[in-house]
C-alpha cells in the first residue's frame, strides 16, 4: 500500500506528530495532502491568534475585518486566542456574528481582555461545545460590580473541562458556583494569589472530577488541609505555591501524599522539611514529574523507588552529601538549581539516562572553581540531547581545561544553551556538533569572524540561533556569513551586538528566506528608524513574528 492510499483518519494521526509550523511545508507535497491539511487538520488543531496588531508589520489591523475573513472560510477554527483591545469591539455587530457563526465549533478559547464586560459575556451561550477556557483579565476590580448576565454566561458552558485564569478575573472568581453544570477536570489560577473562599466553591462542586490543580495561595497549610478534607478528590497533577515564609506544613503535606497516592505530577513551590522530602518516595510511587525546593536530600537512595519518575526539578541549598553510587535510571529530564557556593560532582553521576539537563546556580565568584566538577559534569552528559547551562557560571579556561569533554564529543546534542563571561573563538572551536539544531550563547564578548566561520561550517543544521552581548567582534560580516550559510535557520535572536549596522538588516532580507521569527534588540549600531527597519524586514515572506527595538 502506498502512503497516498491511507485513509484521512490515519494520515491525520501521522501529521499530528509534526509541529504545526511544519504542516504548511508538508502540504506542498501533493494536492491531496494540501487539501487534507488546509481544510481539515489546521482548522481543527492549529491555534489562531486574533489581535489588533500585525505580528510582523506592527500595523493596526481592523478586528472587524479579521473576524469577517475567518467567517468567510469554509471550515471554522476550533482553537482561537482573541485579544480584545477595547470595550468598543464587543459592542459591534461583527463580534456577535462571528461567535454565532463559529461559536459551536470552538473547543478552546483564550480571551485577553481588560475586563469581562456584559457585551463579552453575551457570546458565551454560543460556546456550548467549549472544552477549554483561558481568561487574561488585566484590570478587574475585586470589589467592582459583576455583570448581570454572568450567571447565564457561565451556566451555558456545559462542556467546559479546563478553566485557566491568568491574573485575577474577579467576575469569574466571584461567580464560580454558576459553573456547577460543567465537569471541570483541570483548574489553573496563575500570577495571582487565590483566596480559599474563592477556591472552596470550585472544589465543592468539582472535586469528584478534578484531576489537575494549579494555584498560588498566601499560606500552604490551610490549602493542604482543604484538599485533604475532600474524600472523593483524586488528583493526578498538583502545582501549589505560597507567598513566602510560614509555619511548618509537613503534617498536612504527608497526609496529602497518603490521600493522593495516584499523583503523577507534583510541584511544591515552598521549601520542604527533610521529613516531607523523605516521605515522598515512600508514598508517591506513581510520580512521573516532581519539582521541589529543599535544604538538601538526606536519603537520595530512596528516590530509586520512584521507578516511573521521568522529569525531576530540584532547587537545593546543599548537595555535598549526595551519594554518587545512587542511580536514578528512570529520569530523562533534570533541572537542578544549587544555592550553596560549593557543589558536589557526585550528583551528576546519578542520572545515567538523561536526555535533557538544565543547570543553574547563584552568581557567585566562588562557584565552579573545582575543575573536577566541570570534568564530571561533561563526562556524565555524553548522551544528552539538550544541555542548558545558560544560567550557570563558567569561565572559558574551565571548559577548555585538559581532560574536560568537549561539546563536540556529545554526539547526541541537538540543543546547547551556554553562557561564558569571557567566551572567545576558542569556545566555538569545540562546537563541531553536526546535529546541533539550537544554539543559545547569552555571553559571547570576544567572539569574532573566525569563530563564527567555524560554527557555520561545522553546525550547518542550526535552526534556532541566539547571540547576545558582544561589543566589537561580532560585526556585519559575521551576520552576513550566518545568513548565507545557515540555510535551515528559522529563529534568530540578536541582543546587544553593538558592532552590527544597517547592513546586517539588508543581509537578513537578502538571505534568510525561511526565517519564521526574528528578534533584534539593543543593537545600537543599527540606526534605522523602527518603522523603516520593520518595513524592510517584513519583506521576508516567511516571517511570522518580528520584534525590533
Amino acid at each position: 500500500m502506498e502512503l497516498s492510499d491511507l485513509p484521512n483518519e490515519i494520515l491525520e494521526k501521522i501529521f499530528l506528530h509534526l509541529p504545526v509550523d511544519e504542516l504548511a511545508t508538508v502540504s506542498l507535497v501533493c494536492t491531496a495532502w494540501s487539501e487534507l491539511i488546509r481544510t481539515f487538520i489546521l482548522p481543527k488543531h492549529a491555534s489562531v491568534h486574533i489581535r489588533p496588531v500585525h505580528p510582523v508589520t506592527h500595523r493596526l489591523v481592523p478586528m472587524e475585518t479579521i473576524l469577517a475573513e475567518l467567517m468567510a472560510k469554509p471550515y471554522p477554527r476550533c482553537n482561537i486566542k482573541l485579544t480584545i483591545p477595547n470595550d468598543e469591539l464587543p459592542a459591534r455587530d461583527e463580534f456577535g456574528k462571528f461567535f454565532q457563526h463559529q461559536g459551536h465549533a470552538l473547543k478552546a478559547l483564550a480571551l485577553q481582555v481588560t475586563q469581562l464586560s456584559a457585551e463579552v459575556l453575551e457570546v458565551f451561550p454560543t460556546l456550548y461545545n467549549l472544552e477549554s477556557l483561558t481568561v487574561t483579565s488585566e484590570s478587574e476590580s475585586a470589589y467592582g460590580a459583576v455583570p448581570e448576565n454572568i450567571e447565564t454566561a457561565l451556566r451555558s458552558l456545559k462542556a467546559l473541562r479546563r478553566l485557566r485564569l491568568h491574573l485575577a478575573s474577579y467576575s469569574i472568581l466571584r461567580s464560580v458556583a454558576f459553573l456547577n453544570g460543567a465537569r471541570l477536570v483541570s483548574v489553573t489560577f496563575e500570577r495571582f494569589e487565590t483566596e480559599l473562599h474563592q477556591l472552596r466553591p470550585l472544589l465543592n462542586d468539582h472535586h469528584g472530577t478534578l484531576r489537575e490543580l494549579t494555584v498560588r495561595v498566601e499560606e500552604m497549610k490551610p490549602l493542604l488541609a482543604l484538599l485533604n478534607s475532600y474524600q472523593g478528590l483524586k488528583l493526578y497533577r498538583l502545582n501549589v505555591k505560597s507567598a513566602g515564609n510560614e509555619d511548618d506544613f509537613s503534617d498536612e503535606l504527608i497526609r496529602l501524599y497518603e490521600a493522593q497516592p495516584q499523583l503523577r505530577s507534583l510541584t511544591i513551590g515552598s521549601e520542604l522539611s527533610l521529613r516531607a522530602v523523605d516521605a515522598l518516595p515512600k508514598k508517591l510511587l506513581q510520580l512521573q514529574e516532581l519539582e521541589i525546593i529543599a535544604e538538601s536530600i538526606n536519603n537520595c537512595k530512596a528516590f530509586r523507588e520512584l521507578r516511573h519518575l521521568r522529569k525531576l526539578t530540584l532547587c537545593l541549598y546543599d548537595v555535598r552529601a549526595w551519594d554518587e553510587t545512587v542511580a536514578i535510571e528512570g529520569v530523562t529530564e533534570l533541572s537542578l538549581a544549587v544555592t550553596f557556593p560549593l557543589i558536589s560532582p557526585a550528583i551528576f553521576c546519578s542520572f545515567p539516562r538523561l536526555h535533557r539537563l538544565c543547570l543553574e546556580d547563584v552568581d557567585d565568584e566562588s562557584l565552579m572553581r573545582d575543575i573536577i566538577v566541570v570534568r564530571t559534569l561533561l563526562e556524565q552528559m555524553r548522551h544528552v540531547r539538550v544541555l542548558d547551562l545558560e544560567n550557570f557560571v563558567f569561565r572559558e579556561r574551565e571548559i577548555l581545561a585538559d581532560g574536560v569533554v568537549r561539546f563536540e564529543e556529545l554526539e547526541n546534542l541537538t540543543c546547547l544553551r551556554y553562557s561564558c563571561r569571557d567566551m572567545s573563538d576558542a569556545s566555538l572551536l569545540t562546537m563541531n556538533v553536526s546535529n546541533l539544531r539550537e544554539l543559545v550563547l547569552t555571553h559571547c564578548p570576544q567572539v569574532t569572524f573566525k569563530g563564527i566561520s567555524f560554527l557555520v561550517r561545522n553546525c550547518p543544521l542550526i535552526e534556532h540561533l541566539h547571540l547576545e552581548s558582544n561589543k566589537v567582534g561580532f560585526d556585519d560580516d559575521c551576520l552576513a556569513l550566518m545568513a548565507r550559510k545557515l540555510t535551515h535557520l528559522r529563529r534568530l535572536v540578536l541582543v546587544n551586538l553593538r558592532a552590527l549596522t544597517n547592513a546586517s538588516v539588508e543581509a537578513i532580507v537578502s538571505n534568510c528566506f525561511y526565517l519564521l521569527e526574528l528578534t533584534i534588540t539593543h543593537c545600537i549600531g543599527i540606526t534605522l528608524e523602527k518603522a523603516d527597519a520593520i518595513e524592510q524586514l517584513s519583506t521576508v515572506k516567511s516571517l511570522k513574528n518580528l520584534i525590533y527595538s
